[in-house]
């Protein structure tokens, strides 16, 4: 998702609501601090003053179960973007509030945990918490970059899946090229076969070099798995070693040798593509996983305060 103008309204909103919940911070650990005449409200507040962590207040209770609740919605983004028909609010909705709400679980988490890890299995969560968010804010500078990469460096973008087919399909022109280029060789008993295409000597001139360059640098380069480090993989080499290739066929063969060289520009163009989308969208790989396992943790930490909460009220 790009962030632009339209993001305006959800940064005024988590502002205020990071206002909102700094001013409750303060009014409940540092009243003295507050600059004017506040008072929690009553629900707010405990029935004792003495308790010695920020979590087990009311208010850190507060500021800790919207942050799961943000969690959990954060989660269900993926199920809605499987379900696009589903009448709950457009997908465009549902991922700016993604973004900004867990930009918003920063104060809330950082205020229900005092600013402090004062144990290993809030350790745990906090650094979970750091990579889900890290990942996330690096997942936005790459939707923000990579489709413009995308735009300037591709005159056009083919379907992700079809990248493996459009390669192979390269190859296959490439090979298909190079049996053409090899003159066969009849047994003497053999009748002469009324289509075969005899090879001229100026063929055999022009063919020779095509197969070479097929066999030691265009053939290697598209059965690559990656290809980034083969020379054909840079746009003035190749076109330098297909200008050059050009200049020793025939006329009848340019359009081959142009076909090849297609082939090869495609292949250089979907291995960009495949680059940038994995770096658009390899993040997820963290980000996921590391999602639904803080959830865990996070709701095995709320349960386990919430007991002691009810046994030491």
């Amino acid at each position: 998702m790009v962030i632009n103008r339209s993001h305006l309204p959800w940064f005024i909103v988590t502002l205020l609501a990071t206002a909102v919940t700094v001013l409750l911070y303060m009014a409940r650990f540092h009243p003295s601090h507050v600059p004017f005449a506040f008072e929690l409200p009553q629900i707010l507040k405990d029935a004792e003053s003495g308790k010695n962590t920020y979590g087990g207040t009311r208010v850190g209770l507060l500021f800790g179960t919207l942050a799961f609740f943000i969690f959990l919605f954060a989660a269900a983004l993926g199920v809605r973007k499987k379900k696009r028909l589903w009448r709950i609010g457009r997908v465009e909705i549902w991922l700016k509030a993604h973004v900004w709400l867990t930009i918003f679980t920063i104060p809330l988490v950082a205020m229900h945990s005092g600013f402090a890890m004062k144990s290993s299995h809030s350790s745990v969560m906090m650094w979970l918490y750091f990579i889900v968010m890290g990942t996330g804010f690096f997942g936005i500078a790459m939707q923000q970059v990579i489709p413009v990469l995308l735009k300037e460096r591709l005159p056009r973008e083919v379907v992700f899946e079809q990248i493996p087919h459009i390669r192979k399909r390269a190859l296959s022109l490439a090979e298909t090229l190079l049996k053409d280029c090899t003159p066969v060789v009849p047994a003497p008993d053999a009748k002469p076969d009324p289509k075969a295409v005899p090879f001229t000597p100026a063929d055999i001139q022009s063919a020779e070099p095509i197969r070479e360059f097929l066999e030691e640098d265009a053939l290697p380069y598209l059965r690559l798995r990656r290809g980034d480090d083969h020379p054909l993989s840079a746009i003035r080499n190749s076109d330098e070693a297909f200008r050059h290739l050009k200049l020793h066929v025939a006329p009848n063969w340019t359009p081959r040798v142009e076909e090849l060289q297609a082939c090869c520009d495609e292949r250089r163009r979907t291995d960009l593509q495949a680059k940038l989308q994995h770096w658009l969208h390899g993040w997820l790989l963290i980000h996921v996983p590391v999602s639904l396992l803080l959830i865990i943790l996070t709701l095995w930490h709320a349960i386990v305060e919430l007991r002691l909460v009810i046994v030491n009220p």
